[in-house]
């Protein structure tokens, strides 16, 4: 769906509901994600079954075992402190690296239109080239970085979830200051009363301070820790295999001193570009998540937090730590196809996302001043034609087979598919986001939006749903 924005419209104020089953589903959920990211260590291991047998026969013993491994330490003070500096510094380079000054689509309290500082992709640039120069000059697949984050992944989920959990607290406090000099602009979901739901689903909009007016902590971590965290744990997985299995590699790989001595195997290299090239998109185009639906109605709370932060890095790094352990041939034939699906799916996403960013910041650009668009009451205006006449979310489409391209390149994934984990989990979030969505614009448009999915039947895949 996309739509132009309004010049002004005061948001209606409704009665407030639950959403995730309500504080119950808060609690589940926020549980059940935590343990997921353990058990993605523990399930891809150098086993040839994921999970390994010992899980499957005795999975209390060995989740005791695994988390009481001298080993794989699950906590390091060390290692929560170099995450925390890790934040800071991005924190840090956000202030002074260069970048334009935007300001972000009128919020729905109708009167607060915030400034943003966008470049995140000279932070990724910035982070990739330190990571170049470290592992070219020092030590290759042995360099500190690339070991350090292979032996401490059981402490850094740990450090991880200790610092969401953390910070989902304070965003929950600080949510009811009363300085004037930083004024909380609140989530309407975030306001039901219950502490848990609340501090879950978040209660403040866009949380700042007076000190960076035009730092936004939501958009900061939307963009920044998580996705380069993303980046660089899927580069330490491909120093790994090169650590793990120096003579079974199938690319050949020139060291500093002009000698071919290791290899990388074809499929960790094409999961890894895929997925570099998908958060520097990302961060290329950082303006459009600024129309976003996390950015302009969902309050930032442990939802996006953990998901921001700790879901994203290491979840969907998955398929790179299973190939670390188990460097998995494919067929040029495979390859091609999988090269193929990704390229469809990228063009589909990223065509659709800019058409849909385009139509809302400049309607009348001549790439798109053609295309066919409904009036609202509200003054604002829906597509109808194009990519979004296609389907009403055509971009979740783009990004769903994207994401088949990723699990391909591991084969079956162990026996028992673990590694498509990423794909059922995020088409289950995107029908589940759509529906959102489809809500949230019915109560905005009414009978306009009824009117509009007459005209666009089809939700995100044509002729299926």
């Amino acid at each position: 769906m996309a739509t132009t924005q309004p010049a002004a419209a005061p948001a209606v104020r409704t009665k407030q509901k639950y959403e995730f089953f309500g504080p119950p589903g808060a609690f589940v959920i926020s549980t059940s994600i935590s343990l997921l990211t353990y058990l993605s260590h523990f399930f891809i291991t150098a086993s040839p079954s994921v999970p390994p047998p010992q899980f499957l026969s005795a999975p209390i013993e060995s989740l005791k075992a695994a988390f009481t491994s001298p080993e794989t330490p699950l906590f390091s003070l060390n290692v929560l402190l170099a995450y925390v500096a890790y934040f800071l510094g991005l924190v840090l380079l956000q202030h002074i690296l260069p970048g334009p000054y935007v300001q972000g689509v009128l919020l729905p309290d109708g009167k607060t239109r915030l400034t943003y500082k966008l470049n995140a992709i000279h932070t990724s640039i910035f982070i990739l080239s330190v990571c170049a120069y470290g592992t070219y000059f020092h030590g290759g697949a042995n360099w500190v970085l690339w070991t350090w984050l292979w032996e401490n992944n059981l402490a850094l989920i740990t450090s991880l979830n200790i610092f969401t959990l953390s910070l989902s607290a304070f965003l929950y406090l600080n949510s009811h200051r009363t300085n004037k000099a930083s004024p909380v602009v609140l989530a309407r979901g975030g306001q039901t009363g219950n502490f848990l739901y609340d501090w879950y689903i978040g209660r403040e909009l866009n949380p700042r301070t007076s000190l960076l007016p035009s730092f936004d902590l939501k958009e900061f971590c939307e963009l920044r820790p998580g996705l380069i965290l993303w980046m660089i744990l899927n580069l330490s997985n491909i120093a790994a295999q090169i650590r793990l299995h120096p003579t079974t590699s199938t690319t050949p790989i020139l060291s500093p001193d002009g000698k071919y001595v290791f290899g990388i195997s074809t499929t960790i290299i094409l999961t890894t570009l895929f997925q570099i090239w998908y958060v520097i998109d990302s961060h290329i185009h950082e303006p459009a998540v600024l129309t976003t639906m996390d950015i302009v109605t969902d309050g930032f709370g442990h939802m996006l937090v953990f998901g921001d932060l700790l879901w994203v890095p290491f979840m969907y790094s998955l398929q790179t730590r299973y190939l670390a352990f188990h460097p998995t041939p494919l067929h040029p034939l495979h390859l091609a196809i999988i090269l193929c699906v990704h390229l469809s799916g990228y063009t589909i996403f990223r065509l659709s996302n800019s058409q849909k960013n385009l139509f809302r910041t400049n309607p009348t650009h001549p790439s798109i001043a053609h295309l066919e668009s409904i009036k609202t009451r509200r003054g604002t205006r829906l597509l109808v034609s194009g990519w979004w006449g296609v389907a009403r979310h055509v971009n979740y489409l783009g990004d769903w087979v994207m994401a088949w391209a990723w699990c391909l390149t591991t084969g079956t994934g162990g026996g028992w598919g673990v590694t498509y984990f990423y794909v059922v989990y995020f088409g289950i979030l995107l029908v589940h986001r759509e529906r959102r969505d489809d809500e949230a614009c019915e109560e905005k448009y009414g009978e306009d939006w009824r009117r509009y999915t007459r005209l666009v039947r089809w939700r995100i895949l044509p002729g299926v749903y």
